[in-house]
């Protein structure tokens, strides 16, 4: 057990992470990740940190309706380090059930104490967090029909929180606003989805954007038989289920789980290991190839593929980020992968430093992340349609990269981790009407659901044979 003395004051740790992500372009579990390391924290303290800031800033715009009803002051006008102070407090007695309101109350207070300094912070920091405190009539699971839906916040599964009062928008007068505010999302998003998807599926595609991702583990089969890996997980009491061919984990962490040192298993979502099945299922296994990953880092797809190829032929690994390519390293190292070939460069057209041709070529484009929201808690406040727009334009480039590499009767996979139709399926559209001697041999689109993985899209090309 680790000494109390590692003991961290979470809450503090969790305010100035949340306020980092929201004025910095960096990711949430890097951030906690970072914390936890320098301060070797208690696993309850790290669970909790974890919880709070991820939790925040999935919740955000569902507590800042919250702070619209009960402030009078706008969450946009309120100081920063009291808005998180307010965000934490509400979170914590609306969505959380093993902590005391009084509990949740005063540490936002004494919070706003220690970093804004002055009476008239913490007064109304107070004043907020009791009203709220006040207009929470229940906290409940089961039927809600009879309930006055502008009442009522989803937690999770079948768990609402009820007030006294109406919080959120008329979903019959404005289903938009309802749902971005109910279920936290920017409401240009769900304006997309409700054109496109229809109330229900929105509805469905918010919910598995809020609950918390269970840790999928792609097992190492050049080392270990996903059964062995299994009973070895079980030998150390770590619950599992199996999913296809992943191995499904909760309520613990990457450091924790045995064999992760040694290469048994890296962490990849469910449907982020369909690319490189999908990838190599036409290519033959009989012959020495070459081939290429245009976004390699940070290695998932890349050694997935690698690992089915059973090292075997070669696999170029290019990125435009050498800091990220060092984790493709790390990661093949660690597995024991030795076909993989590094190389630091641009994947965008005419810019790729190759002369000669791939039998198969792996674009896996930069993208909006919309297919994975459950898992970058952040994306879905820092994406806008402008960046859509400019994304496609990258992501057509990286294709048309992809085909000039390509050697005749080669195979060509597209694939992205959103569930835009522009930077999916119009993307690939674009690119074989513009490009005739290709056909689209197969697609899959999938959308984001509880337990059965994130969202994205893979489509597999190939050259047309000469007639």
């Amino acid at each position: 057990m680790k000494n109390s003395s590692n003991k961290i004051d979470v809450r503090f740790e969790s305010i100035r992470i949340l306020r980092e992500i929201e004025e910095k372009d960096i990711f949430a579990q890097e951030l906690i990740e970072e914390r936890c390391q320098q301060t070797n924290v208690l696993e309850r303290d790290k669970r909790l940190l974890s919880e709070l800031v991820n939790g925040i800033t999935r919740h955000r715009f569902s507590l800042d309706t919250i702070v619209s009803s009960f402030s009078k002051i706008p969450p946009k006008k309120i100081e920063p380090w009291i808005l998180y102070a307010l965000r934490m407090g509400i979170y914590q007695m609306v969505f959380l059930d093993k902590i005391p309101h009084s509990a949740a109350i005063n540490t936002s207070v004494e919070l706003v104490k220690k970093l804004v300094r002055r009476t008239d912070a913490t007064r109304f920091t107070n004043a907020v967090l009791r009203t709220v405190e006040r207009n929470i009539k229940n906290k409940y699971s089961g039927d809600h029909e009879n309930v006055n839906s502008q009442k009522l916040l989803h937690r999770k599964e079948n768990l609402w929180c009820e007030f006294h009062t109406s919080i959120f928008p008329d979903p019959a007068r404005n289903p938009s606003s309802y749902i971005a505010k109910q279920y936290s999302h920017p409401e240009w998003l769900i304006k997309r989805w409700l054109s496109r998807y229809g109330n229900d599926k929105t509805i469905e595609i918010c919910k598995a954007n809020n609950y918390v991702p269970p840790l999928s583990l792609r097992v190492n089969l050049n080392k270990i038989s996903i059964n062995e890996f299994a009973f070895l997980l079980e030998q150390k009491a770590i619950q599992t289920h199996v999913i296809d061919n992943a191995i499904i984990v909760n309520n613990i962490v990457v450091s924790d789980i045995p064999g992760f040192s040694e290469g048994l298993f890296s962490v990849q979502d469910i449907n982020a290991m369909k690319v490189g099945t999908f990838f190599m299922a036409e290519i033959p296994h009989t012959r020495t190839i070459t081939i290429l990953d245009l976004c390699a880092a940070p290695g998932g797809k890349t050694t997935h593929i690698a690992e089915i190829a059973q090292n075997k032929g070669t696999v170029y690994a290019l990125d435009i980020s050498m800091e990220r390519l060092h984790f493709v390293k790390e990661n093949c190292q660690r597995l024991g992968i030795k076909n993989v070939i590094i190389v630091c460069g641009d994947a965008s057209e005419g810019k790729a430093p190759f002369r000669g041709k791939f039998d198969s070529v792996l674009a896996d484009v930069p993208c909006s992340n919309t297919g994975v929201l459950s898992r970058r808690v952040e994306a879905r406040w820092r994406i806008t349609e402008k960046n859509i727009k400019q994304l496609t334009t990258l992501q057509y480039s990286i294709l048309k990269t992809g085909s000039s590499l390509l050697k005749p009767e080669g195979i060509l996979v597209y694939s992205t981790c959103s569930i835009e139709p522009e930077e999916n399926q119009e993307i690939v559209k674009k690119f074989l009407k513009n490009e005739p001697q290709f056909y689209l041999d197969k697609e899959d689109c999938y959308f984001p659901e509880r337990n059965k993985g994130d969202g994205g899209y893979m489509a597999r090309i190939q050259t047309k044979k000469p007639a």
